[in-house]
């Protein structure tokens, strides 16, 4: 397939922030609506899911070895406390280990299932514009599935790089909001970029079609946000977006047209 332009390029009006806003409740309407998409939905749903309750768990076991040992008795009256103490530093550890875990899970989970996540888009664009279903050959998957991981991947990091100097600032008062709100943009983008990655948009005029659409990606990512196992009805929403930006820039320059 070759590089094309970004959805919209050029077009009369991008999507904004209530268009992203509601996009992962179209995705869920339209994943729903059409069983021949539902099935490509739940896949990377269950490995969303999958990953984040395992290293969840592994992480709230793994945790309870860090506890601080207080066999040793405590001076005095104090010595009741203890094993109050303990309890309470062993929960709090394994809360903060099983959080981490889930953390993580959703982080390598959207790497994993960068490739379904891919079909997913591919499925949703031939649905919405009634297009036969087209086997795809197994040659194709395997190269397009690690343009998905590499793509993923490099969002990651890319995010990552972002998000730990504004997490240092999120203790301040002017830093938490924009911490949020960086998150929360991150989190559309990652939606929308499987979008983009499918088509073989270059990855400038990925950022270029991102830094243009502030509201869409910061509505898209607020939802996943809260409940990040939204991510694939995030991506059939976003999915629906592009095609209908392209239709709107197709009407648009068709008008202008002498």
């Amino acid at each position: 397939m070759e590089p094309r332009r970004a959805p919209g390029a050029g077009g009369p009006r991008p999507p904004d922030f209530v268009d992203g806003l509601a996009g992962p409740f179209r995705g869920i309407g339209f994943s729903f609506a059409n069983g021949g998409v539902l099935p490509w939905a739940l896949a990377p749903l269950a490995t969303v899911v999958l990953f984040a309750t395992g290293l969840g768990v592994a992480g709230f076991l793994l945790a309870g070895d860090l506890a601080p040992d207080f066999s040793e008795p405590w001076p005095g009256w104090i010595d009741g406390a203890r094993g109050a103490a303990s309890w309470a530093g062993e929960a709090l550890l394994r809360i903060a280990g099983g959080l981490l875990g889930v953390f993580l899970g959703i982080a390598i989970a959207g790497v994993v299932s960068a490739p379904l996540l891919d079909l997913l888009s591919e499925r949703v664009e031939t649905v919405a514009l009634g297009r036969p279903v087209v086997p795809r050959p197994w040659s194709y998957f395997a190269g397009d599935s690690l343009r998905a991981l590499r793509a993923a991947a490099f969002l990651l990091l890319f995010q990552a790089a972002v998000l730990a100097p504004l997490f240092l600032l999120s203790f301040t008062a002017v830093g938490a909001p924009i911490f949020g709100a960086a998150g929360a943009w991150f989190a559309g983008l990652s939606a929308a970029d499987v979008v983009l990655g499918r088509n073989r948009v270059p990855g400038r005029e990925r950022l270029r079609w991102a830094f243009r659409r502030p509201g869409f990606l910061l509505g898209l990512g607020l939802p996943l946000t809260f409940v990040p196992p939204l991510l694939p009805f995030a991506v059939v929403g976003a999915t629906l977006a592009t095609l209908e930006e392209d239709r709107r820039s197709a009407l648009g320059a068709g008008a202008a047209a002498p």
